[in-house]
């Protein structure tokens, strides 16, 4: 039986252009906007491509997952009621 814990938390942002093509867009252009064989534009292309295989991954494993994935119990806090008095040190 394979058990493991899965938690993944990604926050990155990438702001970047083409110097040479600052209105290449991969996400509206694509693979065809890219003009002259720009290598930078080809990073930009090849760096949303990988976001969008990393969320199809993702997107995938919940999907199978899911139905053996269990809840966790809270965690069992220390109550200190109101009635009980500490107990006194002489």
């Amino acid at each position: 039986m394979l058990q493991f814990t899965y938690k993944l938390k990604l926050t990155e942002r990438v702001k970047a252009k083409c110097s040479r093509h600052p209105r290449y867009n991969p996400v509206k252009d694509g693979r065809a906007g890219i003009r002259g064989g720009c290598s930078t534009c080809f990073s930009l292309y090849d760096l949303h491509q990988a976001r969008i295989a990393l969320d199809a991954a993702q997107r995938e494993f919940v999907r199978r997952a899911g139905p053996w994935a269990r809840q966790r119990e809270p965690r069992k806090r220390k109550a200190a009621d109101a009635t009980e008095e500490p107990p006194l040190h002489p």
